[in-house]
């Protein structure tokens, strides 16, 4: 019985193997078929195009003509502007926009369950970006929150240059650069924050994009209506609305978005991939730097105005004890 079953479980291989061969023949045929009479149709346009017109005949010729796509053509990959190059260049971008209040949550310290909490129960990381500029000196905790806004806030510049080019390519760099933005935030509620729930993570992530289409309308009319605007949508957003915040932290977080975004005009579409990492690397200290200068010029100019407005008084009142002493004739 053993081995008339093994006959056949090997007849029917046999027969699977025939009919498989059988159906696709045809198919490969017409596939062939298809493909033979794609290029007498290339070399008929070619032929019968002139020497003028050779170029864009075969650039009509060469086109990838599918069902459910449009018509693409096949010359215009060799431009740098392919979906690798864009994939390659916005990932990029993205690691200098996520990089710049990068933290982290060791593995060790949540076993332990010492992680630290804000007092709204936000946990506190510690900080691993390069320059510890939003988390030292504009004393922003390291937590999910300020990384994700300092995260989009990069973006948001990004996003502002990006609107000058053409409707596909603007929605394509666009989608790539929102793409790792939320794969990163679903990595770090997964490994940081220990939510291993993917139903949990997916609404988490559905609240942050409501954040990340507020946080663009907000910046837009701060850039439009101005610098206090402007500055009223970081504070917000950035800073929680906190009052303790301290006003030359946002003033030169304005002066920072400002200046990125000028450099950013100034730069032409072909050369976008490589100036934007170094306009986003720009210091955002130096901006601090400035306004503490200007901060200390203007304090002892008011210095200097008010030793000058306590020594008028007194040369003012000299003359009159003066003219006090004086003995003027008397009339007889």
């Amino acid at each position: 019985m053993s081995a008339c079953s093994g006959c056949r479980s090997q007849a029917r291989l046999v027969v699977s193997q025939i009919t498989t061969a059988a159906t696709a023949a045809p198919r490969a045929a017409a596939v062939a078929a298809l493909a033979t009479r794609a290029t007498r149709r290339q070399q008929q346009v070619v032929s019968t195009a002139g020497d003028g017109n050779r170029m864009s005949a075969m650039r009509r010729g060469q086109t990838r003509d599918l069902s459910t796509t449009a018509t693409r053509s096949l010359l215009d990959l060799g431009r740098g502007r392919g979906a690798y190059f864009v994939v390659g260049a916005t990932e990029r971008l993205y690691t200098v926009c996520g990089d710049a209040a990068n933290y982290e949550i060791a593995e060790d310290v949540r076993k332990a369950d010492e992680v630290e909490r804000l007092e709204d129960g936000e946990e506190v990381g510690r900080s691993i970006a390069k320059r510890k500029v939003w988390h030292e000196l504009f004393n922003l905790p390291p937590t999910f929150s300020t990384w994700s806004h300092v995260t989009m806030l990069h973006l948001y510049i990004l996003n502002a240059r990006l609107r000058c080019f053409d409707r596909e390519e603007f929605a394509n760099w666009r989608q790539q650069l929102v793409d790792h933005f939320f794969f990163e935030a679903e990595r770090k509620m997964h490994i940081d924050h220990g939510i291993t729930s993917s139903a949990l993570r997916q609404r988490y992530l559905k609240d942050i994009f409501v954040q990340w289409r507020g946080v663009m309308v907000a910046y837009d009319e701060g850039l439009v209506k101005g610098d206090a605007v402007l500055a009223s949508a970081v504070w917000r957003n950035l800073f929680k609305g906190d009052p303790e915040a301290d006003p030359r932290a946002l003033a030169a977080i304005v002066g920072w978005v400002r200046s990125s975004l000028k450099s950013l005009e100034s730069t032409s579409d072909a050369n976008f991939a490589s100036r934007a990492v170094e306009i986003l690397e720009l210091p955002v200290e130096s901006f601090w730097t400035g306004i503490e200068k200007a901060s200390k010029m203007s304090h002892q100019q008011q210095q200097q105005q008010q030793q000058q407005q306590s020594h008028k008084p007194a040369a003012a009142s000299a003359p009159r004890q003066a003219d006090r002493k004086k003995k003027w004739p008397v009339s007889r």
